[in-house]
């Protein structure tokens, strides 16, 4: 039986393209105005990897990063001739996804297989039709692989916890799968199949570099997050042992030839013990590793220090906003001391930092737009980003803004993070939002110009990646965005 794991094709033009699989906010990327990024599809990665290693035929093939269009995907797939076909779905995409999975069991009639943020939050809607066959709730990593064993055996699906599925005309949902508590049991994520050069976190200031993560999961529980209330549930946090950790980076290292890793947990630095044995141990087999992070602000001094001595030269961290009620509402356990110190420490040992901010959570009004934008570019940071605060499905967000009449459209292609509000406030419009993406975008890239060690970074970046070409086509785009569009 050939499995196809793919990440299918979403928006794809002349100056913009859309991200979903891999993203925690899925969202379309204006090319003028935005850094080109491709998130490494962690989800579909490992569950291919342990198709593999069970001895199923297995085919992992991300659209999005080959930068197929949605007749190419097809024509793919088709070529292809897949048994089962799994195709990861994401909220604005999900109409596009949907598309997808009814060419493609017309064309081939595959047993299809719904996975993704969107497929675990509203299983109903996504199995309402007559295309697709099942749908995979939470983690998937260990549920596919069982469930292509009942699809084999023709066995009781009622069975296999972490599904969704049809019978006698009705949709059936099963418990949820128990999350895997041993994450050193399973293989590192497929990456020879998909294009691994294309995976490059903004973030990071070296090319190639490569993506890790070390855990699963958070302790804590913002109301705008689907790690915690669509995969995971409460509680969720687990961690790899350092050693396994390690390990990756060592076999990545040498099999790719990266210049740097990122790790991209939701915070790499949560348990800082954890964090000081992940750098001993780098620092025990003298590893000679440029890595950076998805950091939390509340990592103390002495780890950043340890940090830095075991390769770490930048952290991207969450702050929001800067309006402490805003931040109690969305439930984000940080204050604005802690930010502070946590830039003043990283600044002082020589680490890069990069703060991600968002407009449009509750409590937000034009005033509170201007105060995180001011408080943004106060702290100096080496680069920073700002996305629209987005209720997607599952979330505790979406109920409050279901609930509270907040929600101006459930057109779920409006639900993406880039620059398209779906919510309104009485002290705060979409207009009100779209003004400080606006202006936060033009002010970062007069950060990252003016800063002439982050620019050299940036432009050695994009002449590895894209050429001498690429790099003048991105100086022209981005120059134009904030010289010409007022």
């Amino acid at each position: 039986m050939k499995i196809l794991l793919i990440n299918s094709p979403w928006i794809r033009e002349k100056d913009i393209y859309g991200v979903k699989a891999g993203a925690r906010w899925p969202s379309i990327r204006p090319k003028k105005e935005t850094l080109q990024y491709y998130p490494f599809p962690f989800f579909m990665a490992y569950a291919t990897a342990v198709l593999k290693e069970r001895g199923f035929d297995a085919k992992l093939k991300d659209a999005v990063a080959d930068e197929l269009n949605f007749k190419q995907a097809l024509q793919y797939v088709y070529k292809y001739k897949p048994d089962v076909c799994v195709i990861e779905t994401a909220t604005p995409s999900i109409k596009m996804d949907l598309e997808f999975a009814r060419k493609v069991k017309e064309n081939t009639n595959a047993i299809i297989i719904l996975s993704g943020a969107h497929a675990s939050a509203l299983p109903y809607e996504v199995l309402d039709n007559d295309f697709t066959d099942f749908a995979l709730i939470g983690e998937y990593d260990y549920t596919l692989p069982e469930l292509i064993d009942f699809i084999e055996s023709k066995s009781d699906f009622h069975k296999v916890d972490g599904i969704a599925f049809k019978e006698n005309n009705k949709i059936i949902v099963n418990k949820r799968r128990a999350l895997i508590e041993n994450l050193d049991e399973l293989p590192y994520p497929e990456r020879d199949d998909i294009p691994i050069e294309k995976y490059t976190d903004p973030t990071c200031k070296k090319y190639p570099n490569i993506c890790i993560i070390s855990s699963r999961g958070c302790p804590y529980n913002c109301i705008f997050c689907v790690e915690p209330s669509v995969y995971y549930g409460k509680p969720n946090y687990r961690v790899r042992s350092p050693e396994n950790v390690v390990d990756e980076i060592e076999f990545v290292m040498k099999r790719y030839d990266m210049e740097e890793i990122y790790f991209d947990d939701a915070s790499f630095t949560i348990d800082n013990r954890r964090v000081r044995a992940i750098c001993e141990e780098i620092l025990r087999r003298n590893l000679k590793v440029d890595w950076s992070c998805m950091a939390d602000v509340k990592t103390d001094f002495e780890t950043l220090k340890l940090m830095k001595k075991a390769g770490c030269y930048g952290v991207k961290f969450g702050v929001e906003s800067a309006v402490p009620e805003i931040l109690k509402l969305a439930n984000k356990s940080i204050n604005l001391s802690q930010v502070k110190e946590f830039v003043k420490n990283c600044k002082k040992i020589g680490i890069y930092t990069h703060g991600t901010f968002m407009f449009g959570l509750p409590g937000e009004t034009k005033e509170t737009i201007l105060k995180t934008l001011e408080f943004a570019f106060s702290l100096k940071l080496t680069t920073a980003q700002f996305s629209v605060a987005t209720p997607f499905p599952g979330t505790k967000f979406f109920e409050m803004a279901k609930k509270n009449k907040w929600l101006i459209t459930e057109d779920w292609s409006k639900f993406e993070g880039g620059g398209s509000p779906v919510i309104s406030y009485p002290q705060c419009s979409p207009e009100d939002i779209l003004y400080g993406i606006k202006v936060s975008k033009k002010r970062k890239l007069i950060r990252v110009a003016t800063n002439p060690v982050v620019f050299a970074k940036y432009v050695r970046k994009i002449v590895k990646m894209e050429g001498i070409n690429g790099l003048l086509r991105e100086l022209w785009q981005k120059g134009s965005f904030v010289l010409f569009n007022k």
